[in-house]
């Protein structure tokens, strides 16, 4: 994995798109008070940085996207987190190391539309495959994480940064050939196929 470019690629996306993100990241923060908008607005902000990455235009609306995969993002959202809580609740380690299998998870249910166990399995494939990677690109987002969080306002540039960064891993690993293949059935959510 070549953090440079994933990290370079993260921040020209951010700065070409500064305000969106920003502004994006503040509703998703106060949004997320309300518990039932969390799961689509983190959708929706990694959608706007799949978008950023792409090199099209990042709108502020996009951040909203998620609400057309309310029940995809929530799906994904809740197994993760009962996972991973169960995961730290043995001894810690194992909460490390499913948050590891775990990180491509929202990038890919995103970039490639699956649905929520397709993304978990693909990320938990991938991150099988590409463990020290994928535990060296942890170590940068919880330190990145780290310094936002210090300053509160920090947060409103290094969460946008994070979600760059892991859609651009993600989007490494599913360009490069002979590294990694897997495919799996998109499983959409039935009410995401009504609306």
């Amino acid at each position: 994995m070549d953090y440079e470019d994933i990290f370079s690629r993260s921040w020209n996306a951010f700065k070409g798109n500064v305000a969106a993100f920003i502004v994006a990241t503040i509703i998703v923060v106060f949004g997320s008070i309300f518990i039932v908008t969390i799961a689509p607005l983190f959708y929706g902000l990694t959608y706007m940085a799949v978008k950023g990455l792409r090199g099209e235009k990042v709108e502020i609306n996009d951040v909203f996207e998620g609400f057309n995969r309310f029940v995809k993002s929530w799906v994904l959202l809740l197994v993760s987190v009962i996972l991973i809580g169960i995961g730290y609740m043995l001894l810690i380690l194992p909460g490390i190391i499913l948050s590891i299998l775990l990180i491509y998870s929202f990038p890919l249910l995103v970039i490639k539309d699956y649905g929520a166990m397709d993304a978990i399995k693909e990320s938990i494939d991938i991150s099988k495959q590409n463990f020290v990677d994928s535990l060296v690109l942890f170590i940068i987002v919880a330190i990145i994480s780290t310094i936002g969080g210090v300053t509160y306002l920090g947060t409103f540039v290094t969460t946008p940064i994070i979600t760059l960064a892991l859609v651009a891993a993600a989007e490494s690993y599913l360009g490069t050939e002979g590294n990694y293949t897997a495919e799996y059935t998109d499983v959409s959510d039935q009410d995401d196929e009504i609306n």
